[in-house]
């Protein structure tokens, strides 16, 4: 039996196989694509990709691109349909906050959409609060103070 590995992505080139995946309730298109790779070059950004053998289970990305000074920003969590349920997202969301606080951040923000409950239940599981966010209305914003 392979077992899913997680490794930290090295190269922005990697990110392209994210390409034409979908994520709850939008498709990873080109815009999506130079996003995550512009982000990718932040001081103390952190990308993981998980995999079962060659084949794609998870991704993650969090970043100092959030406009309020020493938070990070959860930009992406996806885990396919096939593995979700298997603690792969509590995993990935547990060294994106594991990263943020090893270089000192004040916390952690991330957003998603209204209709996104299994991203809710995982900030809840993490105390992340709900917070008005006075830049985004189209989902919720969680934050966590460390």
């Amino acid at each position: 039996m392979i077992e899913i590995k997680i490794t930290e992505m090295k190269d922005e080139k990697e990110i392209e196989f994210l390409r034409n995946k979908s994520s709850f309730n939008y498709t990873y298109d080109k815009a999506t694509i130079k996003s995550l790779k512009r982000h990718f070059q932040l001081k103390d950004s952190l990308y993981l990709i998980a995999k079962k053998g060659k084949e794609f289970v998870a991704f993650c990305s969090i970043d100092r691109g959030w406009w309020e000074d020493n938070f990070f920003f959860i930009r992406e969590i996806l885990v396919d349909p096939n593995f979700q349920k298997l603690g792969i997202g509590r995993e990935l969301m547990n060294r994106c906050i594991k990263h943020a606080r090893t270089k000192k951040a004040t916390g952690v923000v991330t957003e998603t959409a209204f209709e996104n409950s299994p991203m809710q239940t995982l900030c809840s599981k993490f105390d992340f609060k709900e917070w008005n966010n006075p830049q985004w209305k189209e989902g919720i914003t969680y934050k966590l103070l460390f």
